[in-house]
């Protein structure tokens, strides 16, 4: 198998979202919002810590039940806003918390108090986007490299979170599906709408 260069990857993973029927996509969220809550003891995520999430958009797999589903259950949500230079900072999502449209990507982000990046030592699991993610934990995102960045000041952090990405059941591939860079952070984990997949040995 010839690995397909990051820019073909993009494109195939996101003409395959975007054929997605839209009563597929609803089918997924509520699969996906399910098998996350049914999972978090085991993945690290005791009820009452902070779990860092996202807001989904456009065609990806959908947060929009899942964030409620889990501050309902007592966890505190942090999802991401972008700074300059390519940096995330971090702040709180509740239901009803104002968004405005971020001046940086295209994405809508909430308003409050931005927290830095290190307070991921003490979050037991991020959920993260991505297009694709392949068996061995190699995940493609957006292009950005918002997430890559991040994720390289994550792993310098003395207590490492679970980072598990969020895809559809399609988007989980073999390895050497696409290219993979020295820069491209593995994950531990994946979850989509037919459950949790872990990466590697001893990950749970």
């Amino acid at each position: 198998m010839t690995p397909l260069d990051k820019d073909s990857a993009r494109a195939h993973f996101r003409k395959l979202r975007q054929d997605l029927p839209e009563t597929d996509r609803r089918a997924a969220a509520e699969q996906l919002a399910s098998h996350v809550m049914a999972g978090l003891e085991a993945a690290g995520a005791e009820r009452g810590s902070t779990v860092a999430g996202y807001l989904s958009t456009g065609a990806e797999p959908s947060t929009e039940l899942l964030l409620p589903a889990l501050t309902r259950a007592g966890y505190r949500v942090v999802v991401p806003v972008c700074e300059p230079e390519y940096q995330l900072s971090w702040v709180q999502w509740y239901d009803g918390v104002e968004l405005v449209r971020s001046p940086r990507a295209w994405v809508y982000e909430p308003v409050g108090e931005r927290l830095p990046s290190a307070i991921m030592a003490d979050v037991p699991l991020i959920l993260l986007p991505g297009l694709a993610v392949d068996a061995d934990g190699n995940r493609i995102g957006q292009g950005g490299g918002y997430y890559d960045r991040f994720l390289a000041g994550v792993a310098r952090l003395p207590e490492q979170p679970k980072e598990v990405g969020v895809f559809y059941p399609h988007e989980v591939v073999a390895p050497g599906s696409f290219e993979v860079t020295e820069l491209d952070a593995p994950l531990d984990g994946a979850v989509t709408a037919e459950g949790w997949i872990w990466f590697g040995p001893g990950t749970v």
